[in-house]
């Protein structure tokens, strides 16, 4: 865990937006945490008692119209850096929470059921650390069906970025996801171990349930077995991936194909979002009914970084098809090489251990740059109609 530095006597709050109701939720709540005002203020007036009060939290209601607490968070993240932000609701919202943490709030809740998480917050805000930490950065990996090569893509990228960087890769397909048996792993605790036990979750519990591979990729993997699926809630993830980029410079999020609430959060949160597709039809007309969804979620075309997996020369839709189509370029391509990419499947092994000399294998290296340095998106200007326009339309 990072160092905690020296710490103030309490925290120092504003409240914006909460009724007479919420006011005494928060009072019970913090009462040895912080000071507290005697009323909320209004949102209009929020930025100027901040700049007054230099407030080391500040708590915005997420109840009736959120749109006011949305652009307050957005402001405020962008020029105080150093306030926290809490969410205050009195319902848990899947679109509000994801609302929440694109605006910079750090938590979501619940009251009186988030207690010790909104305490844990403001005591946590309390400390000045002695040294600014960089937090470490989150990529979603999403395909746009089943057996597009999330898995493959993941593990293999994660290897090449190990060697300089400290690298995990969470599994995050709670329907079918593989990634310990892609790497021949057998891991002790899995994701849902610590979703289970959140209050304990740090750094330190975080690493120690982590299955680390010899080219020194940390995974957080599904459990072995196929138990009953437990209802996976936004906030639970979120704290999860906190956690994460604390502790490691890149984490990759294996998102699958399957979209639901644990995917759903880790795309709106993540720094990038890699969309896998292969130059067929259904897989393209599946990706662009992804990038309607990133629309819907507020993922800017900016964040979505286009891969086209199983890359041929001599494939049916080209990758100026398939831009003319998606409206964005293709941000990298991994050529095609059967063979190697099954055998390294059925082993358990990296595509560069199996065949360091296989095309895959170069354009895995040749990706690290879209996460180490980042990637210019250009939107295609010009959309003509093709041969398969009318199943976007």
């Amino acid at each position: 865990m990072r160092t905690i530095g020296s710490p103030r006597r309490a925290a120092s709050v504003v409240i914006v937006g909460v009724d007479r109701q919420g006011m005494g939720l928060l009072r019970e709540c913090l009462r040895t945490e912080a000071t507290l005002p005697n009323a909320a203020i209004e949102f209009e007036e929020a930025l100027d008692q901040i700049r007054r009060q230099r407030p080391t939290v500040l708590i915005a209601s997420f109840n009736g119209d959120f749109n006011r607490a949305v652009s307050l968070g957005t402001e405020v993240s962008g020029q105080f850096p150093n306030i926290t932000l809490v969410a205050y609701s009195q319902t848990s919202d899947p679109e509000r929470i994801r609302a929440a943490m694109r605006a910079g709030f750090r938590e979501y809740v619940v009251l009186p059921d988030d207690s010790d998480l909104l305490r844990q917050a403001v005591h946590d805000a309390a400390y000045t650390p002695d040294s600014e930490e960089a937090t470490g950065e989150l990529f979603a990996i999403c395909g746009s069906k089943g057996g597009a090569g999330v898995t493959s893509l993941a593990i293999n990228l994660a290897a090449e970025l190990c060697p300089v960087h400290s690298v995990c890769v969470v599994d995050m397909d709670f329907s079918m996801g593989d990634v310990a048996s892609f790497l021949d792993l057998r891991p002790k605790r899995s994701i849902m171990d610590l979703l289970r036990d959140l209050e304990r979750l740090d750094e330190r519990v975080l690493k120690g349930s982590m299955a680390v591979h010899p080219s020194k990729i940390h995974v957080l993997a599904q459990p072995h077995e196929i138990d009953e699926q437990e209802e996976i809630r936004g906030e639970e993830v979120l704290r999860l991936l906190q956690v994460c980029a604390d502790a490691y410079q890149y984490c990759l999020l294996d998102c699958g194909s399957h979209i639901d609430e644990a995917t759903l959060t880790s795309m709106s949160v993540s720094d990038l979002v890699f969309l896998v597709c292969n130059p067929d039809v259904p897989s393209v007309k599946n990706a662009w009914r992804r990038m309607q969804l990133f629309e819907r979620l507020g993922v800017e075309n900016e964040r979505v970084r286009l891969i086209v997996n199983k890359f041929d020369k001599k494939a049916q839709l080209s990758n100026k098809d398939i831009e003319k189509h998606l409206n964005i370029r293709v941000a990298a391509t991994v050529e095609a090489d059967e063979k190697t990419l099954n055998e390294a499947v059925n082993v358990g092994r990296l595509v560069r251990d199996v065949n360091r000399r296989s095309p895959a294998a170069r354009d895995y290296s040749n990706m690290v740059s879209l996460i180490t340095e980042g990637d210019e998106f250009v939107e295609v200007k010009e959309k003509k109609e093709g041969p398969i326009s009318w199943l976007f339309n």
